[in-house]
């Protein structure tokens, strides 16, 4: 991540501890309810999530909310990182179970699934929707293992055939195969798989299958003995830090620590673990907003952006209730709505918490509906739930249809679009960002320091109330360490409209129509995964609008990115020979591979360029020179990371979905009518 506009995306990389119980070795998806739990009495379901572990994630290699099988505090994790139209995976699927049959390993193995589907094997994403839809009615591994035992009926088939032949999979499990259908076409699940190819980005995983046993890395299906040494090695290292004192909720996070380490040591990972930027932003306390606590009193304000359908938020919110027991009037807890558009009642439940909080009962609800998560789908549900606050069945539907809580609803959509609030629960302590449903240890960390910072800045600048909070978000971002901050990265926010007239178009790169209507300079980087993201979203949002709009790229290679620079002079001789967005569009499919030996050449051949030419121009100084003058333009209107991209001069940073860019372009056309 290169920007602040694109903190979900590496916050991603440390989302949600795992949820699952102790116990054998049972399978699990998602952490959503199972089908026992959702049968079982509100009382019961909740003793139920009362004993699920809280598992401290590592920030190395996390497991977020990815499905997963076992015990989640268990002594041993193995993660998979797993193509399903890929042979090999396939076999090694099967070595890992293998490995969890073992009557030595029950219970002390937990084994997560990461999406790694190859560009070249064209079913590999539809087979890992089909997966992901099987999770939703709680049989993904189910659906996992049929996948890889029927890889051959794949082959040459496009999306919608995988759907249908996926859908007869779903059949034979005995799922809802119309919803199954349904899910398979969530967009939710596109955004979930770059996750994962981010992680692979980020861990430089090279090819399929490759797993990691706490961090220690086996590449390739290899035999079930060579699984079983480094299983047992790590069943010793975990017995040696019991006894120092590290406890099971702890255990994952330090052992892949540990191991981490030891790969440094022997040369085998780069020097410095990849840890996330420290995101912070302010998030401004709105008067329609739930609020417990004083701000009057309190050293600390925690905004949480939630969604009363997401399990994670409902494990979450227990988390809360200890915050306030432990920190009192000391800390300040806004509310603010973030309803997923895959949950189909999170809409309706927020807009029941509104309701309830126009008569007072806004938390009294709140707890309600996370209780009964389970059975928000069942006809019935929110007018029962009404019922309890005190709400009429006539004032319930008055709020499920209200125009007035469907404003709020955007209001809260758009304020964590702009602080980048891009999952649930996603929480700000003080501006600083922590997402996921985390051990309460990893909020009282935050808490404590932000008490320490919120009483110096009392004392010191004699500020109290809503003046303390916006004082302690300031000062939490003139700290907050970003290791890979882009050029020109500051504490003063960029203008989300700059005056791009003057920006030079003579020796860039163009395309579209020289008289569209609007104009979008693009500033990026070929070897940040971010703006190849970015480029693919981009081209999506352009679809319908080609003909109305001009693309000119700008070169804006970061310092850290060793071949930024030569994959731009790359693109520029291409240019030379009329295939500047032919070798952009290489440049970002071959983005892993841009450290090797005679790549660009090989790129270029590819291109049917005249090689000799192409690599002589690649010396040429004036790219040096058109590089510099792109960085000097970049840095005068703001440019602090990429992508940035300005749509008739409207700024628009980062990876954003294609609808992000769609409504910028519509906005910008409208202005030309």
């Amino acid at each position: 991540m290169l920007n602040k506009s694109l903190v979900a995306l590496l916050a991603a990389l440390s989302l949600f501890a795992a949820a699952c119980s102790g116990g054998e070795a049972t399978r699990k998806d998602n952490g959503e309810p199972s089908d026992s739990l959702t049968a079982q009495s509100d009382k019961t379901a909740q003793e139920a999530r009362a004993k699920r572990v809280d598992v401290a994630d590592s920030k190395i290699i996390p497991v977020g909310d990815s499905p997963q099988q076992g015990p989640a505090d268990a002594a041993v994790t193995i993660v998979a990182f797993s193509d399903f139209q890929c042979p090999f995976c396939s076999r090694g699927a099967a070595i890992v179970d293998e490995l969890l049959a073992d009557d030595d390993y029950k219970g002390k193995v937990r084994v997560v699934f990461k999406h790694y589907p190859l560009p070249f094997h064209r079913q590999a994403k539809d087979a890992s929707r089909a997966a992901m839809a099987a999770g939703e009615q709680g049989k993904f591994w189910e659906m996992h293992d049929l996948l890889f035992d029927n890889q051959r009926e794949f082959r040459g088939k496009d999306t919608a055939q995988m759907k249908e032949l996926t859908a007869g999979y779903a059949e034979q499990l005995g799922l809802d195969v119309e919803q199954f259908r349904a899910d398979f076409d969530k967009p939710a699940y596109a955004a979930e798989i770059e996750e994962d190819l981010e992680l692979v980005e980020k861990l430089d995983v090279r090819g399929t299958p490759n797993f990691y046993i706490n961090g220690v890395n086996i590449v390739g299906a290899q035999p079930l003995d060579r699984f079983q040494e480094i299983v047992d090695e790590q069943l010793e290292m975990a017995a040696r830090k019991k006894k120092e004192g590290v406890s099971a909720d702890q255990m994952y996070q330090t052992l892949v620590a540990a191991n981490y380490a030891e790969a440094q040591a022997r040369g085998e990972v780069d020097a410095k673990p990849p840890e996330p930027e420290q995101i912070v932003e302010m998030v401004p306390v709105d008067k329609d907003d739930a609020v417990k606590g004083s701000a009057d009193k309190a050293l600390v304000t925690v905004v949480e952006f939630s969604d009363f359908q997401c399990p994670f938020c409902s494990r979450a919110a227990s988390t809360v209730d200890r915050i306030e027991e432990k920190y009192g009037d000391k800390v300040r807890v806004v509310f603010k709505h973030l309803p997923l558009p895959f949950h189909q009642e999170a809409d309706e439940a927020a807009k029941l918490a509104m309701a309830a909080q126009k008569e007072g009962k806004f938390w009294e609800m709140h707890d309600l509906l996370f209780e009964h998560q389970s059975a928000l789908r069942e006809e019935g549900t929110f007018v029962d739930l009404g019922k309890k606050v005190g709400l009429s069945e006539r004032q319930v539907e008055r709020a499920l249809a209200s125009d007035t809580y469907q404003k709020r609803l955007e209001e809260d959509i758009k304020q964590a679009q702009k602080v980048g609030a891009r999952g649930t629960p996603t929480f700000f302590i003080n501006g600083v960002q922590l997402v996921g449903a985390q051990p309460f240890s990893a909020f009282e960390a935050v808490i404590d320091e932000q008490i320490e910072v919120a009483e110096k800045l009392q004392k010191d600048k004699k500020v109290s109330g809503e003046k303390l909070y916006e004082a302690a978000v300031a000062y939490n971002k003139a700290n907050a360490p970003s290791p890979e901050a882009g050029a020109g990265a500051g504490d003063e926010e960029p203008a989300p409209r700059v005056d791009t007239s003057k920006l030079s178009v003579d020796k860039d790169q163009v395309r579209g129509p020289a008289d569209a209507k609007v104009t979008v300079f693009v500033f990026s980087d070929f070897q940040c995964p971010y703006c190849r993201m970015g480029a693919q979203r981009f081209d999506e949002a352009l679809e319908n609008v080609k003909d109305e709009v001009k693309v000119v790229y700008k070169h804006y290679p970061l310092p850290f990115h060793k071949e930024a620079e030569p994959a731009a002079k790359a693109a520029m001789a291409a240019g030379e020979q009329g295939k500047f967005w032919a070798m952009h569009d290489l440049l970002f499919q071959n983005q892993q591979r841009l450290t090797e030996e005679g790549i660009y050449a090989e790129l270029a051949k590819k291109l049917g360029l005249d090689v000799e030419k192409f690599e002589k121009d690649m010396g040429k100084k004036a790219y040096d020179e058109q590089i510099a003058a792109d960085m000097k333009q970049g840095d005068a209107i703001g440019v602090r990371g990429t992508p940035s991209f300005f749509i008739d001069g409207t700024r628009v940073v980062g990876a954003q979905q294609p609808e992000t860019f769609e409504k910028a372009i519509k906005e910008a056309l409208s202005e030309k009518q």
